[in-house]
Parts: C-alpha cells; structure tokens; sequence
C-alpha cells in the first residue's frame, strides 16, 4: 500500500475526449478534466464558473428564430444586430435602441429561413452583407437612431466573361432609357437589375421583354460619362485628305480639333464614327485606327476632303452591332455572391450561382467600383483552377486573402511579398485540403479558425515562415467529444481570456480557451438555465441559437445570445448577455443566474418586472446572500426578508470532474489498481460555496460561514484552500468532482488529494 499527495495544478487542457481515458503517457492528460461544464479555464491555469447572463428583451416574433450579428464603428461604439424575419433592431450595452419609446427597426429582405447564410463584413460606419439569394445590401449607421439598408448600386461590374459565339447585342440609343436587342436569345426575366457593358459603356436592365429584348438605362463609365458611345459637337474641327498617290505617304485622312477633346470626349481606337454637319465630309462607318487628343486618324477605307474649321460638325460612335459585350457577374439569374470580405483596401466577393469558384475584387480603395482594368488600383476577377468543382464557403483576411472552399483552404495574394495585389500579380495556392463549410470563420490574432466540411472540428490556419505556406492542426483533437453534434455558429471574445464560442447544433454553447503561444487549447461546455423544446425535442436547458461578441466596458468584450426556452407554456426567444466575467471584489456585484435581472436601490420585499419568467422557479441573490427559491406570479415575487441589491434568474449548475488519478503506485502505474481518495485540498480564489465528492451523487457541501455569522448576511469572497475529509470509497478510479449550484462565485486553482494505492 502506497500513499501519495498529487496535484492538479492546472486544468488547460480543458474536457479530454473519452477517448484519451486511458492516454496517462500524454501529458496533457494530467491538465485535463473528465467533465467541465459551465466553468471557463483562464490562460494562468484555474477554471471559474461562468458568468450568468442577463435579460435584454424578447425577440420581436418569438415563433421564429433570429440570428445576431456585430456591428463594431470602433471600441466604444459597437451594437449587436438582432436580425429576425424580414427586420433587423439594434442593441447596445444591454439596453434596445429605441426612439420615441420603441425599438428601432430596419425592414430587411431576408426571411429567417435565410439567416444562417448571411455574411458580413464592414468598414467603419458601413456593413456589406451577401446571402446567396439576394443582391448585396449596405447597412449604414448615421447616428445612434438612424439606421438604414439599401441595395449596392454597383458600377461598372463585376462583369462576366466575354461572349464568344458570334452573338452580338445592339442599342436603340447612347443615352438614357435604350432597348437592347440581341442577336440570339440571351436575356432572361430574371436578368432585371443586371448590369451589361456594350460599346463604350454600361447599362442596368430594368424591364424584360423577350429573350432577344430588354430596357436599359445607360449608367456612368470609366471615364464618368453616361453614354455608351461618344457625341461630339465643336466648331474646332477641321478635316485633311491624306493622299498616297499625290504624297507618297503612308495613308493619313485624318480629323483634327483645335480644342484637343476627342480623348476627353471617349473615342478610342477600333471604333467606327459618323460625321455630320460638314461641308464635304459626312461619313457614316469610318473606322478609327488611331486617336489622341486633336488627331483621329481614320482607316485607308475612308476619303476625305481638306476642310477648315468652322461649321458646327458633330461626330458619333456608331451604335453598330457589338460581339465583346459582356454581362453582369451578380443577378437572379446568375445567382448573387455568398462570400465577402476586405482586403488591401478592396472589397471581395466570391461564390455566386454560375461561378462558385470565382473572386472579384473591387477597385483599390473604390468599394463599389468594379471597372475593370490592368493598371494597379483596376478591379480584379480570379478564378480558382482545380481538378473538382470547390464552390467557396467564404473569405477571411489577413497576411493574405484565405479562401476556404469545400474541397480546400487558398491564399490569394501578390506574386511580389511586398506588393498590393493588382490585376498583374495575382496569385492563389492552395494551402491544405480539409475543406471547408459555410460558417463564418474568427480571426484570431495572425490566424484564421475555421469549421472543417463536416462541422465537428475547428481547424488553425497557421503561416509558417519556414515553408512559406500554411498548415491547419486540428484544434478538437483531444476533444472532438464536444462538437460531436455538429457547429452552427462561431464568436470570439477577445476579453478578458481569449475564449472562441460556438453555438452547437444540439443548442448547447461549448467555449474554447485559446491562447496558442501558452500551449492552451481548452473545449468546455455550458447549457443555459431554463428549459426547452426544439423541432419535438425536449431539452432540460436553454436552447442557444446565436451568439456574437462585441467589445464591452471594463475591458471585457460583451457576448451575447439569443436563448429558445418554454416559458408559462409555450415558446420564447430572448436576447441575453453575459454579466462581467471579472466581477470585482464584492459579492454583490457577482451574478451567476441567466436570464437574470438585477434591482439596487432602496430596501424592498418586493420585486417586479419578471414578466419574461412568468410561472418559473427563480433563484434569488439578496443583498449578497442566498435566498429561498421563488415562483414567478403576475411578473413579480416577494421575497422572505428586505433586501437593496438583489439577483434573479434561472440557475444553472457548474461541475469539474478531474481524469482519472494516476499517482502512488509502487509497482509502476496507479490505473486499475484499487485506491482510496480519503482526503482534498481544493485551492479557491474569490469564492463562495462548493461542493466536493468523488461522484456527482455523494458530495459534501464545503462550509464558507461561520457559525458567529447571520444567517441573510453575505459570506466574504475566500482565497486560500479548503481541506475536505473526502467520502469516497475504494475502487479503481478515484475521481474528484468539484460543483457549484447555488448562485454564487467559485474559482477554481488547483486540487490537492491525498490517496492510497494499494498495489496488486
């Protein structure tokens, strides 16, 4: 019989995956837990209950599910956007935006059945959001109140390729409102909206006619002139016959302009030209061979006669039937981008219906500009060259554009490590070859966490510098337990610890404290207080939908949820969010209950404004102290004794339960050996009431107060340890669990058990 006193001096491996029970020779083994449910692990080691979170409001239709998204102008002003069926309200620091005493409310296109599919990214007081069924909108913040989404008017593109095939397109007119006609049948009735580039110039669909025939209106070009083909009309322009016969020379009929306007004025090389209002030279199909500021130098074709200047003569470019027209990338038809994001000062977009595989770049610092071009700031499209179909799941930025498609990872940039990328230096390689799915991902510092295909893991794309190139670890490796129902939704809080969430499929919220250059990669996972019903399927917690994180006050990014419960009989979705994390020193400001609300003010029995848990048992924290639970009547309780600061809420119960103990074998490894845990040191910080045991269902409460204290009165915040005679018994495992149900705090360092071994 061996005796032996091990430590659990840290739990950053977080809850190990039933798999690794037996994995004693990894070392993380020994940081790990068997079960951690809703603490959080802190980078320095410890784990601590999580907060509780507190009410905001129900969502405006509760019949129907919402999605939250971030809306960050910089540090201090940043809101949290419920976007439900068809409307999105605005919510900041725990509070609706309202205006005129109610909420305020944008009318949007998006149906909730859509919600999952929307992508966002923004720059300062504008976001751009893509879903694949609907043109990109523009969110835009003018002031607190004022919000507002509209359709992009995109300029000039993106534009498809060419057509090839000898078809052609024709306008009525240069101007305005013009028919188009094609040559074969081209245009859809779902091509309203679309943008076509004919001649010199662009032109939106606004009506359908047939699918040879559509109406346009004609839209700005490059050069900001609204007509697909240049008009001209001066008094500075004069006419010279180049004769070879008479000269010797090389064809020269030409047009000049004193005024030097005809490249101002849109004319280039290759198009052909009516000239009216001359005395001897009006011409019809002149084709230009050569133009520059006061000189059009004409095919040998045309003849020309010597002729000053001075009458009123007006040159064209001829509306002729047109083979390089090209259409719009972004329609119904084509379907519209279900990816975007920023990057060196463009806006990208990728993965549309008919492309699933292409990117296209804006103009440099241009946003809606997609004009395309070879000069360094012209927009750019890329598409990704593989053996399979890898339709894009979506873009993140940072060293260099990444590209996650369902068959791989890519990075986009300039060829040159130091240069923009332009429509001359592109380039895109592919990094690994997981796959992705269609979850936005988190930048976190220099890397990009993205979900793999199949949404159980979370994949690292890393930069190595020795490869140039990135690799992508698995970061559910030892716990791949935990997302075993599959991700829907992802959200980092930056603040205090480095935590990404995710909302599972199952509604739980699992937390992954990640801090990469600490070697502390650790899964926890939390349920909601309260109960649920979701598609027949009874849940005994809050069902989370959505989650997003902003920054907060007192250095402590704000998260918040949209929770589905069964509340007085049928079914709720309320916006909640995390209390501090870092609560301070004082135990009243601790609140460890959800779906919570907080009352400070003078001393009261009564409390009221629980409309939103109507018949539900609540746990209540009176002025520091614990309270008898009470039922929720008509909105309101009465508590047993007065109280000034007080916390309601669902409670929820927090649990770790240590591997298996592997210490105090003589005879080599303790594991299946028979042992007996007889007594614990647990190592507290700020703390307040615990429980500890060697299974769930024998634990001793730990005493915090002591006898001389009053009964109602808080129990101070303890650090220090706590030894514990332990009720365990003699078996193979030697488990330790620590809990917590009642409402108050319990951070949790270390873990001290003395133990004997009793060797075979």
């Amino acid at each position: 019989m061996a005796k032996a006193s091990p430590v659990f001096s840290n739990f950053t491996a977080g809850e190990l995956s039933p798999r690794l029970d037996g994995r004693t020779d990894l070392s993380k083994y020994f940081n790990g837990c068997k079960q951690l449910r809703n603490f959080v692990v802190h980078p320095h080691g410890g784990a601590s209950r999580r907060p509780g979170t507190l009410f905001v409001r129900e969502v405006k239709n509760s019949a129907n599910n919402c999605r939250l998204i971030p809306f960050e102008f910089n540090v201090e002003q940043a809101y949290v956007l419920e976007f439900g069926d068809q409307y999105f309200r605005i919510h900041k620091d725990g509070g609706t935006v309202v205006s005129g005493g109610s909420p305020v409310e944008v009318v949007t296109p998006y149906a909730h059945t859509e919600l999952a599919d929307i992508k966002f990214t923004q720059s300062a007081d504008v976001m751009y959001i893509v879903h694949p069924d609907h043109p990109v909108q523009k969110i835009t913040r003018t002031s607190h109140t004022a919000w507002t989404i509209t359709e992009v008017d995109f300029r000039r593109g993106p534009l498809q390729d060419p057509f090839l095939d000898g078809s052609t397109l024709t306008a009525s007119g240069r101007t305005g409102s013009v028919t188009i006609t094609a040559s074969v049948n081209t245009f859809a009735s779902t091509d309203v909206g679309r943008i076509i580039k004919l001649h010199d110039g662009f032109a939106k669909i606004t009506a359908y006619s047939s699918a040879t025939s559509v109406t346009a209106t004609v839209r700005e070009n490059e050069d900001q002139r609204t007509e697909l083909m240049p008009a001209y009309t001066a008094t500075t322009i004069a006419f010279a016959e180049g004769d070879p016969s008479a000269t010797g020379l090389e064809h020269n009929d030409r047009i000049t302009d004193s005024a030097a306007s005809f490249i101002d004025e849109g004319f280039e090389v290759g198009m052909r030209i009516t000239v009216s209002g001359s005395a001897s030279n009006n011409k019809s199909g002149a084709l230009i061979v050569s133009v520059t500021d006061d000189t059009i130098l004409l095919a040998p074709s045309v003849d020309l006669a010597d002729e000053s200047a001075g009458s009123s003569v007006t040159i064209v470019g001829d509306l002729d039937a047109d083979e390089s027209y090209q259409l719009g990338a972004f329609s119904e038809t084509t379907g519209y981008p279900a990816a975007v994001a920023f990057y060196e000062q463009r806006l990208v977009f990728a993965n549309t219906l008919e492309q699933p595989q292409t990117i296209f770049f804006s103009q440099g610092g241009d946003f809606e500009n997609f004009a395309p071009g070879t000069g360094a700031a012209d927009a750019l499209t890329y598409t990704i060259g593989s053996n399979q179909v890898n339709v894009i799941q979506y873009l993140s930025s940072g060293r260099s554009l990444i590209v996650g498609t369902s068959g791989g990872e890519f990075a986009v940039s300039a060829s040159g490590t130091t240069e923009p990328i332009s429509p001359t230096n592109a380039q895109i390689k592919r990094q690994s070859s997981y796959g992705s799915t269609s979850i936005q991902p988190v930048p976190v510092g220099n890397v990009t966490l993205f979900v793999q295909r199949a949404k159980r893991k979370v994949r690292e794309l890393v930069y190595d510098f020795d490869s140039d190139s990135y690799y992508a670890p698995d970061l559910t490796l030892l716990s791949e337990h935990i997302t075993e129902s599959g991700i829907k939704e992802m959200a980092f809080q930056q603040e205090p610890d480095n935590v990404v969430w995710c909302v599972l499929e199952n509604g739980k919220r699992v937390g992954m404290t990640y801090r990469r250059e600490e070697q502390v990669i650790a899964w926890h996972e939390h349920t909601i207080g309260g109960t649920s019903t979701v598609d027949s399927t009874d849940y005994d917690y809050g069902f989370v939908e959505s989650i997003t994180s902003i920054p907060g006050d007192l250095d402590e990014d704000a998260v918040y949820l949209v929770v589905n419960r069964q509340v007085d009989g049928g079914t709720v979705r309320y916006v909640e969010y995390f209390s501090n994390f870092d609560f301070g020193d004082s135990i009243i400001d601790a609140h460890f209950l959800d779906s919570g609300l907080t009352y400070s003010g003078s001393a009261t029995s009564s409390l009221s404004g629980l409309d939103h848990l109507e018949g539900e048992t609540v746990s209540i924290i009176a002025d520091g102290a614990a309270h008898a639970d009470k039922v929720v009547s008509s909105g309101a309780v009465t508590l047993d004794r007065s109280a000034t600061d007080v916390h309601i809420g669902l409670p929820f119960t927090s649990r770790l339960q240590t591997m298996r103990i592997d210490a105090g074998g003589t005879e080599g490894t303790s594991q299946g050996k028979t042992k007996r845990v007889r007594d614990v040191t647990l190592r507290l910080y700020r703390s307040v009431g615990a429980k500890v045991g060697p299974e769930e269902a024998t634990l001793d409460i730990i005493p915090f107060r002591s006898s001389a204290a009053a009964m109602d009165a808080a129990v101070p915040l303890f650090t220090g340890d706590k030894d514990i005679e332990f009720d365990g018994d003699y078996d193979t495992d030697a488990f330790i669990v620590v809990e917590q149900s009642q409402p108050l705090p319990m951070t949790l360092l270390a873990i001290y058990p003395r133990l004997q071994t009793f060797d075979r």
